[in-house]
């Protein structure tokens, strides 16, 4: 990972420390599409709290500033803190993290601020230090890698333009084979069942108005994912295609990252994150072993720590 940027140090602020406290207090934040996490360090003791989703391509950079900022002060209390180490879901934009750190570090005046896309700490969650990679799918698909100085980052694309193997991409799946059955192109089975419970779509003109009547929700899709993968373990025909696909897809997202952050042929540990990939499944078990078969040396590393306790560790370094 590149080394943090310099410290930031804004006029102003909201914040001052408790009088009388040398205390080093760090902050982690892990600023997610689903919520926001936040850790506190102070004598060796840890704080956590947490609020909304903090993604600032879907509510904006001021919008996800305003939900990390009153997160941070939730746990602070009075406090003011030494530094601050935020992953940030949409960070990977220059502009979005750029945007962040000025909204951020003026609200704490003195702090060192860092900002980066939450795929780092991702990263740092399972492997700690030096030269790795993160292949993460949840509701979306991304992978990251460092080696040395050099980083890369591919995926992420959104649910429009990419998200491949991602749990709304599964989901999708299994929604378009369903509007094949309703129009008497594919035969009924419990994938196509799981989708018409989960649109609550029993019928064409049902189908239509879920997926069109208002704007799609990339969640309400996505939901249909685990489903789909229980069934593929159990060995239903239409489920393992669609799982066997979407490995085959994150393999190949997992690889193009490796090769261009030069990792293909370092035997390169990779961990798995997201909510897909954090139990064992069909879907894990394929893209392993995959994996193994395409990547010399490669080491699969599941588990970790939570992103924000590799946030808080970030910062801590800072502090």
């Amino acid at each position: 990972m590149p080394p943090p940027g310099p410290a930031t140090t804004p006029r102003g602020g909201a914040t001052t420390r408790e009088e009388n406290d040398p205390a080093v207090i760090c902050i982690g934040v892990d600023g997610g599409g689903t919520s926001t996490n936040v850790a506190l360090s102070k004598d060796g003791q840890v704080r956590e709290a947490s609020a909304l989703a903090a993604n600032a391509t879907t509510i904006g950079i001021d919008g996800a500033a305003d939900v990390i900022i009153a997160a941070i002060r939730d746990v602070l209390g009075l406090a003011r803190p030494d530094a601050i180490y935020i992953g940030a879901a949409g960070a990977g934009s220059a502009r979005v993290a750029e945007g962040l750190q000025e909204r951020i570090a003026g609200a704490f005046a003195g702090a060192k601020v860092v900002v980066e896309d939450d795929t780092a700490i991702a990263l740092r969650a399972a492997i700690p230090d030096g030269d790795g990679a993160v292949l993460i799918a949840g509701t979306g698909s991304v992978a990251y890698a460092v080696h040395g100085e050099r980083t890369h980052r591919a995926g992420g694309l959104g649910y429009l333009a990419g998200d491949e193997g991602s749990a709304f991409w599964i989901g999708m799946q299994a929604v378009k084979l369903y509007g094949r059955v309703l129009d008497g192109r594919a035969n009924q089975d419990e994938t196509t069942d799981v989708v018409a419970r989960g649109l609550d779509a029993p019928d064409r003109e049902r189908y239509l108005a879920a997926l069109y009547g208002e704007p799609l929700r990339p969640v309400t899709i996505a939901a249909l994912a685990p489903s789909i993968i229980e069934l593929a373990g159990e060995g239903n025909r239409a489920s393992t295609k669609i799982v066997q696909q979407a490995a085959q897809e994150l393999g190949d997202l997992l690889r193009a990252t490796l090769k261009a952050a030069g990792l293909s042929d370092a035997s390169p540990a990779v961990a798995f994150a997201g909510g897909l990939l954090r139990e064992n499944s069909l879907l894990s078990f394929l893209l392993e072993t995959r994996l193994i078969g395409d990547v010399a040396g490669i080491a699969v590393v599941k588990g970790g720590d939570e992103p924000v306790r590799a946030a808080l560790r970030l910062a801590e370094r800072l502090g």
